[in-house]
């Protein structure tokens, strides 16, 4: 009786045992590198960090327009910190009738922007008036140019800069608005004075 019961309790064991040898043996073996894979059909860490890293590009590009005297105009997408000149070179370069006194090659371009490059034949750029010419260009003016308009003080014109570097450029006349100390009368006295963009 005593004999049976050791019998049984041994086979018992000896089932466990084999059972723990099976599973182990059938178990997937993985590297520290299979560590980083998420299983069950979902994305590995590196199919993640691709996707976000060509997020992060896609934000970092911006559309810009180029017409006029390059060789190649059109729309063109580019790095978000690149200048007039990248953009002007990605189309081709100038042209030999370009005007390139009529353009800020050194500016930093933005969304939706539109560059136009003159002929030395256009007195003025994409029909703007002399007087329009002459205005002050408040996405890229100057604290000194922007004191030049009426009203517009070291004060206000250093807000302006400030919420410009921090919301980028001015899209409408009526953007001002929203720069401290810049009310609609304000606006008024210089709207015909400067130029956006």
């Amino acid at each position: 009786m005593l004999l049976d019961k050791i019998k049984s309790h041994a086979i018992l064991l000896l089932l466990v045992v084999l059972i723990v040898i099976v599973l182990l043996v059938n178990r997937p073996f993985h590297t520290s590198k299979d560590k980083l894979n998420v299983f069950d059909g979902e994305p590995s860490l590196e199919v993640v960090a691709d996707a976000k890293e060509e997020t992060q590009q896609e934000n970092d590009t911006v559309i810009v327009d180029v017409k006029g005297a390059v060789k190649y105009p059109g729309v063109y997408e580019v790095a978000s910190e690149s200048r007039v000149n990248d953009v002007i070179l990605k189309a081709g370069g100038l042209t030999d009738e370009a005007n390139e006194q009529r353009v800020n090659l050194a500016e930093v371009v933005y969304d939706e922007m539109l560059i136009y490059v003159p002929t030395i034949d256009e007195l003025l750029d994409d029909g703007m008036t002399l007087e329009q010419a002459n205005k002050i260009r408040v996405n890229q003016a100057t604290a000194e140019e922007l004191q030049s308009l009426s009203g517009i003080g070291p004060a206000k014109a250093e807000a302006i800069i400030q919420y410009r570097d921090e919301n980028g450029p001015f899209k409408a006349v009526e953007d001002l608005l929203n720069v401290p100390g810049i009310g609609q009368k304000t606006l008024e006295n210089i709207v015909d004075n400067i130029q956006i963009p």
